[in-house]
């Protein structure tokens, strides 16, 4: 049965998005089915960046959350977040066919390369024996007046035990990272590096709403 609070919600998410960035670009396909979605938290904006793609892409999610955090947040539950006390939810999910947003950092960081990363997000795909994702972000402020949202996905292969795929999941996100910063660094600011697609349009620039309505209205031209 359809929860209307969850929907809610997850609309208002995306209303946020819209409303507060440019747009969300994304590098990268993504597996048909259920995964874990491990990604840098260096943004605010992370958990709503990955709740509008996941949600385009038509895969339903669920998020760990420090369980201090989730107790003042509670309602969230209503959309998938459960505590990071709590890993047979996260596998029930998982089993349930959502996607597993983890940031395995454990906690909001600068931007920059990634902290040490914590085995979760290695231990939840062998053991739901789902792909394993490293998910890179940016929320940048480039050529407009909101900023931007950038994610490049890249699989990382399950094989090993879970402090040998821990690594290589530290090492793809570390160079994702740097591979995207550097491509933002160089790119023109008024569009976004190559080989992503918008995923979400969100609010667009002052100089680009003038643009628009010089063409609709006469006295404006």
């Amino acid at each position: 049965m359809r929860d209307p609070v969850a929907a809610f919600l997850r609309h208002g998410f995306a209303y946020l998005v819209r409303r507060d960035l440019r747009g969300v670009w994304l590098r990268g396909g993504l597996p048909r089915g259920p995964f874990v979605w491990a990604a840098n938290h260096h943004s605010w904006w992370d958990p709503f960046v990955a709740s509008v793609v996941l949600d385009r892409a038509r895969h339903p999610a669920c998020l760990i959350m420090q369980q201090d955090n989730l107790a003042r947040y509670r309602f969230v539950r209503r959309v998938g977040v459960f505590g990071t006390a709590e890993p047979r939810t996260g596998l029930r999910h998982l089993a349930d066919g959502r996607t597993l947003v983890i940031y395995p950092e454990g906690e909001l960081r600068p931007a920059g390369p990634p902290g040490p990363l914590s085995p979760g997000a290695a231990w939840y795909a062998r053991q739901a024996r789902v792909p394993l994702y490293a998910v890179a972000v940016r929320v940048v402020l480039r050529g407009q007046t909101k900023p931007e949202a950038y994610v490049s996905c890249t699989e990382v292969t399950r094989r090993g035990r879970d402090d040998q795929v821990t690594e290589r999941l530290t090492d793809t996100l570390a160079a994702d990272l740097s591979i995207l910063d550097s491509q933002l660094a160089a790119a023109d600011p008024r569009r976004p590096p190559a080989g992503f697609r918008r995923v979400l349009a969100g609010r667009r620039s002052v100089d680009e709403r003038i643009d628009s309505a010089q063409g609709a209205v006469p006295w404006a031209s």
